[in-house]
């Protein structure tokens, strides 16, 4: 679902825009490595004035004022890092800062953010509160969506707030279309996606969509609810054909590294040889609920059907590893 917070109170899924906002908004701050890409994607990346830290595709992005950091060194071990998140999340409820100082200096009129998981980017309650102490507050916008779906909604919803409306409505319906030209597999095929190794984590909100995008079925995931912690009882009770990680935030070198490390799936691997074990960028799909969520239904497909990935366009340069090893 999409939302409008801050200067509206527009309620959940509403669609309200002042007729002016639409056309005053030219100074866009983005909290999102998600909405900075579906900026990029309508051709609108002149009206932003900042991004986070996190925001590295497309790598012209690079270029934008950073206007976030993080309290989480990603070179932490995942258990130590799931730990620290908890912990931090129960004292400070966030795990992100905002640079006042330069925000200042930057005078957004729009502010694009979430308030769907503190764990990804700043929280919805830091940001409206930065942003009401600023001397002309800007419109903040909570975008929260939850499915596959919710997602292509937003990026209509971002062209209507950027005025590119009929732009927007064009590249949604081309997504469309690749989503729907995916073609099925030879074979059902049950795909058991973990968006965290250490410990397991389900596949929650729209991963399960890609999944199903794809031509597989998902198993044991949360169709357009949070993630929860999966017990390896419970992963080694249920019926699969592949296993797909995806750990959020890390690239395949560094998922490979917590597939290493796992004795429980080192052993789920033994026990049941016929499994097949696939690595993705989780750092640039599934996690990111923009346009490339198309991208990675796609990407998902092609390894599904055995394809090695230099042999598959793709965005970046190792979008996922087949069997867990390096190619």
């Amino acid at each position: 679902m999409t939302e409008l917070r801050g200067d509206s109170n527009a309620g959940r899924g509403s669609r309200a825009i002042r007729p002016a906002d639409k056309f005053t908004m030219k100074r866009v701050l983005s909290l999102l490595p998600s909405t900075t890409e579906i900026i990029y994607e309508l051709h609108a990346q002149d009206a932003l004035i900042g991004v986070t830290h996190e925001c590295d595709f497309p790598r012209e992005a690079l270029n934008l004022p950073r206007l976030t950091s993080a309290r989480i060194d990603p070179s932490m071990k995942s258990a130590e890092i799931d730990a620290l998140v908890r912990q931090q999340l129960d004292e400070s409820g966030s795990l992100y800062t905002l640079d006042m100082e330069r925000l200042r200096g930057l005078g957004p009129d729009l502010v694009l953010t979430q308030q769907l998981c503190t764990v990804c980017a700043v929280g919805y309650a830091t940001v409206h509160a930065a942003m009401r102490s600023l001397p002309d507050p800007p419109l903040v916008v909570n975008l929260e969506p939850k499915t596959l779906d919710d997602v292509l909604g937003t990026i209509t919803y971002v062209g209507e707030l950027l005025g590119v409306e009929e732009h927007a409505g064009e590249r949604v319906a081309a997504l469309r279309r690749r989503l729907a030209a995916i073609p099925p597999l030879p074979a059902p095929s049950r795909v058991l996606l973990l968006e965290w190794l250490i410990p397991p984590f389900s596949a929650g909100h729209w991963m399960a969509d890609i999944v199903r995008a794809a031509g597989a079925e998902p198993v044991l995931a949360d169709p357009g609810e949070y993630s929860r912690q999966l017990a390896w009882e419970a992963i080694n009770a249920a019926a699969f054909d592949v296993v797909v990680v995806s750990c959020c935030g890390f690239d395949v070198e560094r998922t490979l590294q917590d597939v290493e490390a796992s004795e429980e799936l080192r052993r789920l691997l033994h026990k049941r040889p016929e499994l097949r074990l696939i690595v993705f960028d989780g750092n640039h799909f599934f996690s990111r609920p923009g346009p490339r969520l198309v991208e990675t239904a796609e990407l998902l497909h092609n390894a599904l059907m055995g394809t090695p990935p230099e042999q598959v366009r793709a965005s970046i340069e190792r979008a996922y590893a087949l069997h867990g090893r390096p190619d």
